[in-house]
């Protein structure tokens, strides 16, 4: 075991001695969790753990974390707090507003400040490890539910999900490295989880062929992307059978000539679309299969179920997605694949409308800045920046997308790294330049948001166009 993961999981023992401290004491604990896919499965695994520990407890999701939350928790009874997938960057403003109140964090994201005396903070980027790509929030709240009993090793297959959700298969395969790793091997070994190198089709499990072609977006493919009779045309040409009687099949009932087939006629119609080759070739990778989730359910697939619980989240229903993770695979899986059609459906819009005209991207000398307004939904716009970043073919700048939150007089902004971008962080210039600006922002290095007044957004994509070519010139003079 490396020094690094030993100091983690020393960190992950001391979070779950307090637990078990408070449960002794016969506290009931107060859950606050991010809304994506993420924080929704960390939100689930720490339930599962203190409702096996029969501990009263209480979840509540939030879209960010900010000076109205934190009070809002204060003027509560000072029952315990457990922050999953939040809190690191919030460290002083939690200090000043919840002092004497018994919390844990449990994050990934790169700690701001030091953690208030009493506050037991797990978090990998505290021990060396790179919470943005080898442990999600909902890997770290993993290891502590696993440190109170080995009997949670069963929640395993939540991590991955969570980590799915994060995007933090940058590894071999469009596979997960690092911490994430050893958990995997943890879902495996308990039965939850079958790993299988495939087409990574979204709704693999679900969706008619040519349905589920053009559900893909990551990668985003031009002209096959949100375009059902185009996929129609070119399942016929490859020769693919749709159905089988008067079921329609799915992506994973195809056999190993039909996908084949089906790969070569992708990249065909790519390289007419003068789009390159590599494209295609992101839509091989590693297949996270949950065994004992019911065939043809979006739940089958890891990377489906993160998109669930991600569309729970982002349209204001992240009550069904927590639910499931808890265990319901009856109403609320039902509501939950409506609100998932609905998701898919907004942001296939969302994309094309993004790609239809080059106009929709302003380049600037440091960044690309997609002026989403009032035409992108804040709760899609964090999406639709990483999509637009790993579809924007050979982009060494980062993407800066912005919507408008215009009941709250925010703009809230995403920014995140292209494939071909220079090693900066931006977790750093988003902080930097939000409160510069009278906001709050934060995140990794590759991945990082923003809340800013309205009236602070041209100054704010100046202020970061100015950072980012400052560190990427630091970088070229190191180098």
């Amino acid at each position: 075991m490396s020094g690094e993961l030993k100091g983690l999981l020393e960190a992950a023992r001391e979070a779950a001695d307090t637990i078990e401290a408070w449960r002794e004491q016969g506290f009931h604990i107060r859950v606050i969790s991010h809304l994506d896919a993420d924080g929704l499965a960390a939100a689930g695994i720490i339930g599962r753990c203190l409702y096996r520990l029969d501990l009263p407890f209480r979840i509540r999701i939030a879209r960010w974390l900010n000076e109205e939350v934190v009070r809002e928790l204060a003027e509560e009874p000072k029952n315990p707090l457990i922050f999953t997938d939040m809190g690191s960057g919030y460290l002083e403003l939690i200090g000043q507003e919840l002092p004497g109140t018994p919390i844990i964090i449990l994050d990934h994201h790169p700690p701001v400040g030091e953690a208030p005396e009493g506050v037991v903070h797990v978090n990998p980027h505290l021990f060396g490890v790179d919470g943005s790509r080898e442990i999600s929030g909902a890997g770290v709240t993993y290891l502590v539910a696993r440190e109170v009993s080995q009997d949670n090793r069963d929640l395993a297959y939540l991590a991955v999900v969570g980590a799915l959700g994060d995007l933090q298969d940058k590894y071999g395969d469009r596979g997960l490295g690092g911490v994430n790793e050893q958990i995997v091997r943890d879902a495996e070994e308990t039965g939850r989880i079958k790993r299988s190198l495939d087409l990574l089709l979204y709704g693999r499990e679900t969706k008619p062929i040519h349905r589920a072609l053009a559900h893909t977006t990551n990668p985003f493919l031009p002209g096959i992307s949100g375009e059902e009779d185009r996929c129609l045309a070119l399942l016929s040409k490859a020769g693919i059978k749709l159905k089988e009687g008067d079921r329609w099949r799915t992506p994973s009932e195809l056999t190993r000539e039909e996908k084949e087939s089906l790969f070569s006629l992708i990249t065909e119609h790519l390289l007419a679309q003068g789009v390159k080759v590599d494209r295609a070739f992101k839509l091989i990778g590693t297949v996270y299969t949950l065994v004992r989730e019911k065939p043809a359910t979006p739940l089958r697939d890891g990377r489906e179920f993160a998109s669930l619980l991600n569309a729970c989240g982002r349209l204001d229903r992240a009550g069904l997605g927590v639910s499931i993770c808890l265990g319901d695979r009856t109403h609320a899986l039902r509501e939950a694949q409506e609100v998932l059609d609905e998701y898919r459906r907004k942001l296939m819009e969302t994309m094309s409308w993004v790609f239809e005209e080059k106009g929709r991207l302003q380049e600037r000398e440091n960044v690309y800045v997609l002026h989403g307004k009032d035409q992108i939904s804040e709760r899609l716009v964090g999406t639709v920046a990483s999509l637009t970043a790993s579809n924007m073919p050979g982009a060494a700048k980062p993407v800066v997308a912005y919507a408008y939150v215009k009941d709250e007089g925010l703009a809230k902004v995403s920014l995140r790294m292209g494939p071909g971008c220079p090693p900066i962080d931006l977790g750093e210039v988003a902080r930097i330049a939000a409160e510069a600006c009278g906001g709050m922002g934060g995140g990794h290095d590759v991945a990082a948001g923003a809340q800013i007044p309205l009236e602070k957004v041209d100054e704010f994509l100046e202020l970061v166009d100015r950072l980012v070519g400052e560190r990427v010139g630091e970088g070229d003079t190191q180098a």
